[in-house]
């Protein structure tokens, strides 16, 4: 009988379903990745960017998004013609499967929060893949943006996995140019006016810094202490780099102010 059963019309029939399940999973790979390049020249190669005015870190953001979507519908819709090879109902499967989500919708009520929160983020660009950021008490740069997590990398190299739903405030340190402060202690005894020539010197010296894009320039006493006041410098810089332009201006302070023989302030002595 078992014969009777295994033909080689049986065989047949499994061999052409093999062949058309095969078919289906590379036509299913293929259209993936054909569709994934199409979204890179969207994006990168002149069309979106220029055209719809994007910019590169918000494109590369959308860019990994829509892989993603185009992904799992993608492998979905394989699924689904792999199951009707084998003559399950994928109509009532479909439709189970809506019955059993609105179910677990009830219960994954964070999940849900997570994804509206993701899709907000995204729609309103408030950080995009590579932005520096701060949330809560986390910061670092942006690895991924994804409608349920962002990927968090801070300085330590730690990566910190966060649900969308719980970003409540965001700090974005990259999208605007920040502000370099250095505040110089200058004792009583100092000639104030000399002292306010050599720091425009080191302004002019160091605004030609690719880092900073106005100033630096004088602020002039901000501050005025029993034993010293207190000048200030600012200059706009490219995001995160402020610290190394305060750097540089302080160097540049101490060697003028050392070649002058500026006098430094002295701490006041207690006296009984």
């Amino acid at each position: 009988m078992l014969n009777d059963i295994i033909t080689s019309d049986f065989w047949l029939i499994i061999a052409s379903k093999a062949v058309r399940i095969v078919l289906i999973i590379v036509a299913a790979v293929v259209i993936q990745r054909l569709l994934g390049a199409v979204v890179d020249r969207f994006f990168f190669a002149g069309g979106g960017i220029k055209t719809l005015h994007f910019e590169e870190k918000r494109a590369q953001t959308l860019t990994e998004l829509l892989k993603t979507l185009m992904k799992y519908s993608a492998y979905f819709i394989a699924s689904v013609a792999i199951l009707a090879e084998f003559q399950i109902d994928t109509t009532s499967l479909i439709a189970g499967a809506g019955v059993i989500g609105i179910a677990l919708g009830v219960g994954a009520q964070n999940l849900i929060k997570d994804f509206i929160t993701g899709f907000f983020i995204i729609l309103e660009d408030q950080y995009a893949m590579g932005d520096y950021i701060m949330t809560d008490n986390l910061a670092g740069k942006v690895e991924e943006v994804g409608f349920r997590v962002t990927k968090l990398r801070d300085v330590n190299g730690v990566l910190h996995i966060i649900p969308n739903g719980v970003i409540t405030r965001v700090s974005n340190h990259t999208r605007a140019p920040l502000q370099a402060i250095v505040n110089i202690p200058v004792a009583h005894e100092a000639d104030i006016d000399q002292v306010l020539n050599l720091l425009e010197q080191v302004c002019d010296a160091k605004k030609e810094m690719a880092e900073i894009v106005e100033g630096p320039k004088i602020i002039g006493i901000v501050d005025y202490q029993a034993s010293h006041v207190v000048v200030r410098l600012v200059a706009k810089t490219v995001p995160l780099e402020q610290v190394k332009v305060e750097t540089a201006l302080r160097y540049g302070i101490k060697q003028l102010f050392a070649e002058h023989k500026i006098p430094q302030p002295q701490p006041l002595v207690n006296r009984a």
